[in-house]
């Protein structure tokens, strides 16, 4: 009989530490998503559950802002979408000029401001530079007030121009300064996320000019 109820008092004791280690233990292990389970690149971030698969820290560059880097908690505006840099070294070093082909219907606003840019001694061969492009977008924009329903739109845009002092009008684009347009945000977010997929091969240096069709 002593025995019995020694037993029951040590099982009574143990209960309880076995419940608080279920109560601390974390979360289940759920299978990762995909960027297209989220609505926007903020959200990805936040979520931090798909693969970030060039290990820069930010998830989903190719989605719409709201956008977020590293270590942001969104309370603030919502930055830029980040620019797709490679960090290997297979990224493509092709010879000529790479036509990066758009939606003329899809993209009727960003076309009337590149064509008028161009017509305007603006280059329409471009020349993929991502390093320093944030800064280079936001020392340009600083001066153009915003627009509600609307985004300011560049041409050159900042990861197609940038290799030195100044901006030299005609094939070679240097520089931070560019043509700015005011163009729906839709239209525009879009256009951005596309470019930047499409550009994503290709090392810095590469030459590209936009093609409507």
């Amino acid at each position: 009989m002593r025995f019995l109820i020694g037993t029951l008092i040590l099982i009574g004791a143990l209960a309880p530490a076995a419940g608080a280690r279920a109560l601390d233990a974390g979360p289940e292990a759920r299978a990762s998503a995909v960027c297209s389970d989220h609505p926007n690149q903020a959200a990805a971030q936040r979520a931090a559950d798909t693969v970030d698969a060039d290990g820069d820290g930010i998830y989903c560059e190719s989605l719409p802002c709201p956008c977020l880097k590293p270590g942001e908690d969104g309370g603030s505006a919502p930055s830029p979408t980040p620019t797709p840099d490679p960090k290997h070294t297979g990224c493509q070093r092709p010879a000529g000029v790479q036509p990066i082909s758009f939606s003329k219907t899809r993209y009727p606003s960003i076309r009337r401001h590149a064509e008028r840019a161009i017509a305007r001694g603006w280059p329409r061969t471009l020349v993929l530079n991502r390093s320093g492009a944030d800064a280079r977008r936001d020392r340009l924009l600083g001066s153009y007030p915003t627009r509600r329903g609307h985004d300011r739109d560049e041409y050159p845009p900042a990861l197609g121009r940038g290799r030195g002092a100044g901006l030299t009008k005609g094939s070679d684009p240097r520089g931070w300064k560019a043509e700015v347009a005011y163009v729906a945000s839709s239209e525009n977010r879009s256009h951005g996320s596309v470019l930047g997929i499409k550009l994503r091969r290709f090392c810095d240096g590469t030459r590209f000019r936009y093609v409507f069709y």
